[in-house]
């Protein structure tokens, strides 16, 4: 996919508008309904709502899948209009622009007479029980990372997962002297900072592609907005490795506040303070794991059904295949609950062998790679959630994210509770 490199001072470049739509040549298109049958269609789920039966979807999308990681703030672009189009086309319709569907490609006609024939016998059937409904379609939160709007800055400043940043040339983040304390702590807010504004860059660009997708998307950025947020191993004895409970339930109640509004909410990983004097990282893969467990959101608690990770490679794999062209992909892993040990599925294990989990194979990734994410796959499985891992601008994650049964869908990898 092609790349456009973003100059610092200028806006990010947009996304095509929906009604001229450009879906990646080799994907499958994300279809969209008409007017009256989006009219139709809201008018049957607000008269359904019902919040026992609410469902909301978490999917993170890695800063490796929607950059070039290598090259400093610059989009993929290609992947990010692919993601807002599979998202504009899969959310709960009250998500959505009045006016987003007033006009379709022509392209899209078959697809948009089925989908009008399907809501004029959901109408006729509206004395039958509510399991012979069509199902409803699910709230969205999108988290995503910071790819190279973000990692190359904190690479520079010594920025890491559980890490305060180091002054260049190996010195000590915290010197004796009053002098180098002071010069140490605006080292650290220089960081801090510099890695913030560049990340949010990319979160005003996902943002703004979504709202051309016709999607009602906000950017929420966690770092020093939620009261007490805290980075990946801070040492606060009101913060906990997943940035802190308390502040995980704030963050959580500006989440639910946004999906109970109507508006999307993009959160992106982030860069905030350590401690009261240091800076550090808040990663997409943490930001997953503190919402599925938090424990004092109700909504987040009972509604989530499931968590998907969109990255740049297929799923998990028995090794990395960026550099081992023998690794073979993974389907099914098994988590155990009373362990949180993660163990391939008997199915699987004779045919992929041993799985060796590694960290990330970019040179700028400051987050943690693979293991983090199955770290946030273990306690989301043991919250109750399934976890899918599979590949950016795929057919495989198009159909996960629509609800498709995992057993018809060719990649990608499902975690789910060892029973």
């Amino acid at each position: 996919p092609s790349s456009g490199r973003i100059p610092r001072a200028s806006k990010p470049q947009r996304g095509p508008l929906l009604r001229h739509p450009t879906p990646h040549a080799t994907h499958t298109a994300i279809h969209h309904t008409t007017c009256s049958t989006m009219k139709r269609r809201r008018e049957e789920e607000s008269n359904n709502n019902n919040n026992n039966d609410e469902e909301i979807i978490i999917i993170k999308i890695g800063g490796s899948s929607i950059t070039n990681k290598a090259v400093e703030e610059t989009l993929n672009q290609d992947a990010i209009n692919w993601f807002a189009s599979l998202i504009s086309g899969c959310v709960h319709t009250s998500f959505l622009h009045h006016t987003s569907a007033s006009s379709s490609s022509s392209s899209d006609g078959d697809n948009i007479e089925e989908e009008e024939k399907t809501t004029s016998s959901d109408t006729q059937q509206e004395g039958s029980s509510s399991s012979s409904r069509k199902k409803k379609k699910p709230k969205i939160v999108v988290i995503h990372g910071a790819g190279s709007f973000g990692h190359h800055s904190a690479k520079r400043y010594g920025l890491q997962c559980g890490k305060q940043a180091v002054l260049s040339g190996g010195a000590s983040p915290h010197p004796d002297s009053s002098s180098n304390l002071q010069m140490s702590k605006r080292y650290q807010m220089e960081a801090l900072s510099k890695t913030r504004h560049s990340v949010q860059k990319l979160n005003a660009a996902m943002v703004q592609t979504l709202l051309d997708y016709g999607v009602n998307a906000v950017g929420i950025s966690p770092g020093v907005s939620i009261p007490g947020m805290r980075a990946y191993g801070s040492s606060s004895s009101s913060s906990s490795s997943s940035g802190g409970a308390a502040a995980m339930d704030l963050l959580c109640e500006s989440i639910c506040q946004s999906l109970d509004a109507g508006l999307l909410p993009v959160i992106h990983g982030d860069a905030c303070l350590l401690d009261d004097n240091d800076a550090g990282i808040l990663g997409g893969d943490t930001l997953v794991e503190g919402l599925v467990g938090s424990s004092n959101n109700t909504k987040m608690k009972e509604h989530v059904r499931n968590v998907i990770f969109i990255t740049d490679v297929a799923g998990v794999f028995s090794s990395d295949p960026k550099s081992n062209s023998n690794a073979r992909l993974i389907r099914s892993l098994k988590v155990d609950m009373m362990t949180g040990e993660v163990a391939i599925d008997d199915n699987n294990s004779e045919e992929v062998g041993k799985m060796e989990i590694g960290g990330s194979s970019h040179a700028h990734d400051v987050t943690g790679g693979l293991k983090a994410k199955l770290g946030a796959a273990v306690t989301a499985v043991q919250c109750g959630k399934d976890v899918i891992i599979v590949q950016c601008c795929s057919t495989s994650a198009e159909k996960f994210v629509q609800g498709h049964d995992p057993s018809t869908v060719e990649e990608g990898t499902v975690i789910t509770r060892k029973l």
